[in-house]
């Protein structure tokens, strides 16, 4: 974890006092150094704040130059394979002055060129400046773990790991971007492709790089990696996929266990967190790893049993957080001025506080279970596309037996969902609005509705598009930058096993009943872990998470705070919204309405974020 910055233009357009504040902007990434590097009379800088997680020497410093090539990078992440591409690359000649991953990219760099990409396994978001070629070369992992931001100006790039250092610059005011303000409210997207709620802001793609020309100002991007649909991996039996399901993770965790500072686990209690922490403890033995929970006092919504359950088979030091509702409106702002964004449940504090604890208890690096419901279909969303498949197959019978099943094991909850995600994408939108309130002024909509520019989806099964969405879309490249923020925030790390890219390569490539089959969720998942975790937490079907009890709380504690929020003048004077919906709305939630409440909180994180960030209306 790292916050990087830069500069590249013909001409000087920061002075040094402001990009040194820009960097600073970012010390809560990296609190242990802080490196800047200049050329062209300051028309070319890099920044970097570090935390130090491989090799603490100052031979690790950043940026870090490499004099005989011209070649300067800064790297916020980790390249988890830096050992394995070390050694290849010590074959080639190379030879190294630190034990750090930075340096090994920029070995990759110099050996690969631009295919470098193509080899590294890991977090990361980079930037080199090749003065041989006067370019700038940066890139971002495949999952967008690790974030880069950028202003293409006409004649500079600049960018940086968080927002608000751009925003430092006085090259781009805090402008509202209405085009995904739009969509936030109506669709609940905002971390999905290039644009960002800040105007002139533009968020580098996860999976994709950056080329950036200093003679001539041209700006190239693409993509460098992507699912493969035509991959095919076929076993003999089940108990073949999962053997292999098992090896990959397992040396997926493996290698996340790579650092020079405490490792520890973020444990929830669920399958994949719970899976990740018995692996960590089958590579490092019982009693040597640290764990870190949130619990709530509302028994609906706490699942200390099930921690304390691999707390107990581990042996691990488990530590746990009650988090605090009255607590969430006074750190409200701070933790929007870190998330730089609204967010759509309270759950990310409940991650806030997790982190905050792993830092008061000294562990820098935690692995965590994230990525594992979006690759291994562990969400109820996805039985609508699953049925669709089984429709199309003609396994009526099958679909028969799985839909009874189900209203067996859940009850009818959960139906509307389900029936909802068979319907075509192009019907969703409209059920969608009728069925929930759209406080969106009909003149605000006319003006930035706009086209929804998603690539069509080439993967052939519904199941495969719909995990395929959440996966690049809608679900996890939010969960991602809530992770990212929280962690920094505390200067704290997370390494999720289950994004390694050859484990979601794999996970696409097997049949699909491989991930759901009847009611069971991460089905090869759930079977490989037979024997390695509790067998209570193997075989549960409910799904919470870090989930508080979010309605009591609306209604409870966080209510005065909610209540003058809507009130605020400010919100009623919001173009995007409409005050005397919201109202109603809120008085419908306090009279019962249960379903409201995860709208309302959109709206107020968006109040909440409008403020921080002092943008226009």
């Amino acid at each position: 974890m790292c916050g990087i910055v830069g500069c590249v233009g013909s001409t000087p357009k920061l002075s040094e006092e402001t990009f040194i504040l820009m960097r600073d902007l970012l010390a809560h990434r990296g609190p242990d150094d802080a490196g800047s590097w200049e050329s062209n009379g300051g028309a070319i800088r890099l920044g970097n704040r570090r935390l130090a997680i491989l090799d603490l020497s100052p031979a690790a410093h950043q940026p870090m130059v490499s004099e005989r090539n011209g070649l300067v990078i800064t790297h916020n992440g980790e390249v988890y394979n830096y050992l394995e591409l070390r050694k290849e690359l010590e074959a080639h000649g190379h030879r190294f002055r630190s034990t750090s991953d930075t340096e090994v990219i920029l070995a990759s760099y110099q050996e690969w060129g631009d295919e470098c990409l193509s080899r590294l396994n890991g977090m990361f978001a980079f930037a080199i400046w090749d003065s041989k070629r006067e370019r700038l070369f940066a890139a971002r992992d495949r999952f967008g773990e690790k974030p880069f931001y950028y202003v293409i100006g006409p004649d500079y790039l600049l960018f940086a790991s968080e927002v608000k250092a751009l925003l430092a610059s006085g090259l781009v005011p805090p402008e509202p971007n209405h085009r995904t303000i739009y969509r936030y409210l109506t669709v609940r997207e905002v971390d999905t492709g290039a644009e960002t709620l800040f105007q002139g802001v533009r968020a580098l793609p996860p999976a994709h790089a950056l080329i950036y020309s200093r003679p001539d100002g041209g700006l190239r991007t693409w993509q460098y990696w992507d699912i493969d649909p035509d991959e095919r991996v076929t076993f003999d039996s089940d108990k073949d996929y999962a053997e292999r399901f098992l090896e990959l993770l397992t040396d997926s965790v493996r290698i996340r266990l790579r650092s020079d500072v405490p490792v520890g686990s973020s444990l929830s209690g669920g399958l994949d967190s719970s899976s990740v922490v018995c692996l960590v403890a089958d590579e490092t033995g019982r009693g040597a790893q640290e764990t870190f929970s949130a619990r709530f006092r509302d028994p609906r919504y706490d699942e200390g049993r099930y921690i304390e359950q691999v707390v107990e088979q581990t042996q691990a030091e488990g530590h746990v957080v009650y988090p605090d509702p009255a607590s969430l409106s006074r750190e409200m702002e701070r933790l929007t001025w870190h998330q730089e964004e609204p967010f759509l449940s309270t759950s990310i504090y409940a991650q806030w506080c997790v982190m905050r604890l792993a830092k008061e208890e000294g562990v820098t690096v935690l692995l965590d279970g994230q990525g594992g419901d979006e690759t291994l279909a562990g969400y109820h969303v996805y039985f609508g596309p699953y049925y669709v498949d089984l429709l199309k197959q003609l396994r009526v019978a099958s679909l028969a037996r799985s839909g009874w099943r189900y209203l067996h094991e859940q009850g009818p909850r959960n139906l509307p969902l389900i029936l909802f995600t068979m319907l075509p994408p192009r019907l969703r939108q409209p059920v969608r609005r009728h069925v929930r309130p759209v406080a969106v002024p009909e003149a605000y909509e006319r003006t930035w509705k706009g086209t929804d520019e998603r690539a069509p989806l080439k993967l052939k099964g519904t199941l495969d598009r719909a995990q395929y969405e959440t996966l690049t879309r809608t679900m996890l490249p939010a969960l991602l930058r809530y992770a990212d923020r929280n962690a920094a925030a505390f200067s704290r790390e997370i390494r999720l096993p289950f994004l390694d890219h050859r484990l979601v390569e794999f996970l696409f490539s097997i049949p699909s009943d491989q991930r759901l089959r009847g009611t069971t969720t991460k089905y090869i998942l759930r079977e490989s872990m037979r024997g390695l975790i509790p067998e209570e937490v193997r075989t549960r079907k409910d799904k919470l998470g870090f989930a508080p009890p979010q309605t009591t709380w609306m209604r409870g504690p966080l209510r005065p705070w909610i209540d003058e929020v809507l009130h605020s003048p400010r919100f009623a004077k919001r173009e995007w919204l409409d005050a005397r919906v919201t109202q109603r709305v809120w008085s419908e939630f306090l009279g019962g309405r249960d379903a409201w409440q995860s709208l309302l909180w959109s709206w107020v994180s968006l109040e909440v974020w409008a403020e921080v960030f002092a943008v226009d209306k």
